[in-house]
């Protein structure tokens, strides 16, 4: 059985995380498979065939800084390690996501590793490297490192473009594969009891900070006086006491409320009447997806790069502009009012996610794997 190593920062809850913990299972089945991480972190369960390896255990929600300081001095040494630990096992195909691990499988090629080279792109780089020192620096690298790769697979058409039109990557070294999702698990998670009285109307899923943007929608249901009007906001992240100030500087603490993590973010978004997302930019979201499997109505904005590809032209939710505070608060409101609308979204929401189960696209990314086998 050929050897196949899946290399990410950590397992911990994230939409490239869980991405790869719906394909491990199908993957298991033609790979033996090493997944090798850069911190110990493992928020989901894993098939027990999978062998893992750390090749060093840092935080995965360090600062800006520090995470730059890194990037710099740790690159060379990580992927000395990633090379004698592939080599070693004789690994035969790698495939790679998230940014850093992506750099230091660049790196371990140039060093000698052995093996097809497959990474995943899971951004528009342009958008989130457009400014500061360190969007400079990862320009600068994923232009020098990226083409080391034999296959990159962009997990949305607009990241796959950004890609060749923006970085010069050959357009024959670059497909598109999508997000996979695990029915089977959302449907039998999603209705699980959920142990409060606070569900809200509208849902938000995403780490606290800038890129999510939850602040406007913070604002948005203060300036809605109605007491249906209630947002539960599901996620860790740097802007947590700033978010909190702002619920309570605002006086709705009854109607707004973060609620942390979960493991099972399926029942939160079941126990809702509309999800939205107030994205900024995102690769191909997740829990876009994810709303869609648990039947929900769906209001994002129509960021890069995905969400247009998801939705399609309000087809399967609504799309307002990014920062467009009046289109937002208007659609939310139309979400609130309309039940007919909700309905409408609602009975066409899961033939959509099907789209998307983990066993097409488990098997497509087997046969791009298998392309390269040497």
């Amino acid at each position: 059985m050929k050897k196949l190593a899946v290399f990410l920062y950590s397992m911990g809850p994230g939409g490239a995380e869980r991405v790869v913990s719906n394909l491990l299972p199908f993957l298991c089945k033609d790979y033996e498979v090493h997944l090798v991480l850069m911190s110990d972190i493992i928020s989901y369960a894993l098939p027990d065939s999978v062998k893992i390896h750390l090749i060093e255990n840092s935080d995965p929600y360090e600062k800006g800084v520090k995470k730059l300081f890194r990037l710099a001095f740790a690159l060379p040494r990580l992927a000395l390690q990633y090379k004698k630990l592939c080599n070693k096992i004789g690994i035969d195909t790698h495939f790679v996501l998230m940014n850093r691990p992506c750099y230091i499988a660049a790196i371990a090629r140039i060093f000698g590793l052995k093996g097809a080279l497959v990474m995943s792109e899971r951004s528009c780089p342009s958008v989130i490297y457009k400014s500061g020192l360190r969007g400079f620096a990862n320009r600068i690298l994923l232009k020098i490192l990226y083409p080391k790769a034999d296959l990159i697979l962009a997990n949305a058409k607009g990241n796959a473009d950004d890609l060749i039109e923006n970085f010069g990557i050959c357009k024959n070294k670059v497909k598109v594969l999508y997000n996979a999702l695990n029915l089977g698990l959302i449907d039998e998670m999603k209705g699980v009891d959920l142990n409060t009285k606070f569900k809200p109307f509208f849902l938000n899923i995403g780490r606290l900070d800038e890129g999510k943007n939850q602040a406007m929608l913070i604002r948005i249901i203060a300036s809605i006086d109605d007491s249906r009007a209630t947002l539960g906001i599901l996620g860790k992240g740097p802007l947590k006491d700033e978010l909190q100030a702002q619920i309570n500087a605002l006086n709705i603490a009854d109607r707004v409320r973060l609620l942390g993590t979960d493991t099972n973010p399926f029942r939160h978004i079941k126990n809702s009447s509309c999800f939205v997302s107030a994205s900024r930019f995102e690769g191909f979201s997740n829990v876009l997806l994810e709303a869609l499997a648990c039947d929900k109505m769906v209001i994002s904005t129509d960021h890069k790069s995905g969400a247009r590809e998801l939705l399609g032209d309000d087809e399967f939710g609504i799309l307002v502009g990014v920062d467009d505070e009046k289109q937002m608060r208007e659609a939310m409101l139309r979400a609130l009012n309309e039940a007919e609308l909700r309905e409408k979204y609602e009975k066409i929401a899961y033939k959509r996610a099907k789209d998307f189960d983990s066993t097409a696209i488990a098997a497509k990314l087997v046969e791009f794997l298998q392309s390269l086998s040497h």
